[in-house]
């Protein structure tokens, strides 16, 4: 009989996520060996003799926290160790992982079945572990995606539309068309919203009142001023789908927006480099590295808002603030789509206000609830055909809300 129903395993940096499972367990009447609720029992032990044996022969199973945190401990691995000892004697899954990134562990090969909390949270990981304790599936919405998401990687595709009153429509597509001049889409609304606005582009297309309207689309890593030229909405079964076709407005595009110029001794491209790390990293002029403060330092109330006009652009799109935080705030629980749709989002923003011309490299991975991860590099247009295109590469944290 074991003494324990799981133990957890992980790094004190990841310890929010151990104690969030611990409580859940807890509160489900299981039995967790997680250290803080073990302190009386620890006392005057040794550690390294008693956690051995806790780690390998004293529980059903062994619940891993795997991160960049977790491989550079050394009791993290102890105990991996332990439990990796337990599962080679017994030849079953006794080592349950849950990914918080993807660092390469030692002895973890990446064909084992592991949940993700990138992806899910951590009422999804204490269901399935509920389901491997008792061998019962219970019926919830939480386990109904929790089960799709052990089944296979979401891959739904997302084509970003914003109206012209600034309304953000997140809408999958199935096939995806983008020549010298149209960009057909075939489209999957989920929500009657979504349905709602493809009516009333349809019903627009023809109407001299509405011609003008410019709707702004961020596809992978491209994004236009489009207007809609035909939408046809069609039904297969109980599937419906919408085929829409838009032009793309490059005149709009190509206007000289307002930033293309020099401040002082601020380039262009260095300004579309502020306008850039403000979009994914949430920077004001305050905020920003020592080489653009030298630059940008106490100027005067005068220029320092002259500065801030020409960061913020213009062209459709006045940058104040990353748009991020905001997107988390409306999806943040939903980690797989809190990520495509802020990469949507940033691709938009920083396409359409001229930050960059063609975006090379935009990484973002939720962290936690306080932090995502950006890499970024993009190349800016060519300014004078004897030089190359400029470059803007950087890394960083985005904050978000508390």
């Amino acid at each position: 009989m074991h003494k324990y129903d799981i133990v957890l395993s992980f790094a004190a940096e990841d310890r929010e996520y151990a104690k969030a499972l611990a409580d859940l367990l807890k509160a489900g009447g299981y039995d967790p060996f997680y250290d803080e609720n073990e302190l009386a029992n620890l006392w005057g032990k040794n550690l390294y003799d008693y956690l051995s044996s806790v780690y390998k022969d004293r529980a059903r199973y062994c619940v891993m926290f795997l991160s960049k945190h977790y491989e550079r401990k050394l009791w993290t691995n102890h105990e991996r160790q332990m439990a990796q000892a337990r599962a080679f004697q017994e030849n079953r899954e006794y080592i349950l992982p849950v990914r918080l990134d993807d660092t390469e562990i030692p002895g973890i090969p990446p064909t084992v079945g592991y949940l993700d909390l990138r992806s899910m949270t951590i009422e999804e990981v204490y269901d399935a572990l509920v389901m491997k304790l008792s061998g019962t599936t219970p019926k919830t919405a939480a386990t109904d995606r929790m089960a799709s998401s052990i089944a296979e990687k979401d891959t739904t595709e997302y084509v970003l539309l914003v109206s012209e009153d600034g309304k953000s429509y997140f809408i999958p597509f199935q096939n995806a068309r983008w020549d010298s001049t149209e960009i057909s889409l075939e489209l999957l609304p989920e929500s009657p919203e979504e349905t709602a606005f493809l009516r009333t582009l349809r019903r627009h297309i023809n109407d001299a009142f509405a011609r003008d309207a410019h709707i702004a689309l961020a596809l992978r890593e491209d994004a236009a001023w489009v207007k809609p030229q035909e939408i046809v909405e069609t039904a297969s079964g109980s599937q419906i789908v919408w085929k829409v076709v838009f032009k793309e407005e490059r005149q709009r595009q190509n206007a000289n927006p307002l930033g293309e110029m020099t401040f002082g001794s601020l380039s262009p491209d260095k300004m579309a480099e502020m306008r850039a790390r403000r979009i994914l990293l949430d920077e004001k002029l305050g905020e920003l590295p020592p080489d653009f403060q030298d630059r940008t330092g106490p100027a005067g109330l005068f220029n320092e808002a002259t500065l801030e006009m020409f960061v913020r652009g213009g062209n459709g799109f006045q940058i104040s603030a990353s748009p991020i935080p905001s997107v988390y705030r409306a999806v943040g629980q939903t980690v797989g789509r809190f990520e495509k749709f802020a990469r949507l989002t940033s691709v938009l923003q920083l396409k359409l206000s001229n930050a960059v011309e063609e975006i090379l490299k935009l990484d973002l991975k939720l962290l936690n609830s306080e932090q995502v991860e950006i890499k970024f590099k993009g190349r800016r247009p060519r300014r004078y055909v004897s030089t190359e295109p400029s470059i803007i590469e950087f890394d960083g944290i985005c904050p978000l809300p508390k």
